[in-house]
């Protein structure tokens, strides 16, 4: 009898102590399993494409100042353009109010409004602005005209003759400042056309730009979705594999979705 009951007494023990043991050994398998998971979620979430996407927002942030100065510069030249019609339309009206009643000599009156048609025309000529930018050039359109401006300083219209076209010498200032009116007139118009042809070739630069700075902006949100897609895909195939192997050595093992 006393048999009997050491024995039973001595078999659940010994159960106790098996089931206490594969409990510790099955506790030690699931947190290595799962400490070697959460090390591969973690490699997969640390392999980003970040060279490539910094690479992309260098090129973006050129290109967003290439486009800001390009547009800068755009609105100078239709400035510098519209300037340039009013100084040919300035000049056209000081020669041709010059000697209205055509008898070649200048009176008071007339030169008084020449000489300040003159210091106008003079200040406008210096108020174009002078402007550059990477690639394009204006052939010193700027530079030239205000020669003029400092040549108008130099003369003075006064009263009495206008000396015939070609006249030489001359008596005074009054054909050489009509002259020179008419000169810059005429190159104020050829000025404001070349610059029309500028812009628009500037126009050209921000289109092209602005398409390239589209691409980048796309390849970056593709880039972006590819790596998402592809870590989820990784961290899944982790996961079920993770699961499949625990299935196969009969240990049962969860994972949070």
């Amino acid at each position: 009898m006393v048999d009997e009951i050491f024995l039973r007494t001595y078999s659940q023990v010994r159960q106790a102590q098996t089931k206490a043991a594969f409990e510790v050994r099955f506790n030690a398998i699931q947190r290595g399993v799962t400490e070697r998971i959460n090390k591969e979620i973690d490699k997969v979430n640390s392999d980003n494409p970040i060279r490539e996407l910094e690479a992309l927002e260098k090129s973006r942030q050129e290109l967003t100042v290439e486009l800001e100065l390009a547009r800068a510069y755009k609105f100078g030249l239709e400035t510098n353009s519209f300037r340039f019609l009013e100084i040919n339309s300035d000049a056209n009206t000081a020669v041709a109010a010059a000697d209205a009643d055509q008898n070649s000599t200048f009176s008071a009156e007339e030169v008084a409004a020449l000489n300040e048609a003159k210091d106008q025309l003079a200040e406008k000529i210096r108020n174009l602005l002078q402007l550059q930018f990477p690639g394009f050039s204006d052939g010193n359109m700027i530079q030239r005209i205000r020669q003029d401006a400092d040549t108008l300083d130099t003369l003075t219209a006064v009263e009495g003759v206008l000396d015939p076209e070609g006249t030489d010498p001359v008596t005074n200032d009054n054909r050489t400042l009509i002259d020179l009116m008419t000169e810059i007139s005429d190159r104020a118009l050829t000025y404001s056309e070349s610059t029309d042809i500028l812009v628009g070739s500037v126009n050209q630069l921000i289109i092209d730009r602005n398409t390239e700075l589209f691409d980048i902006e796309a390849d970056a949100t593709r880039i972006t979705l590819v790596d998402v897609k592809k870590k989820t895909a990784e961290i899944d195939g982790i996961k079920t594999r993770a699961s499949g192997e625990n299935f196969e050595s009969g240990i049962p093992f969860w994972l949070e979705p």
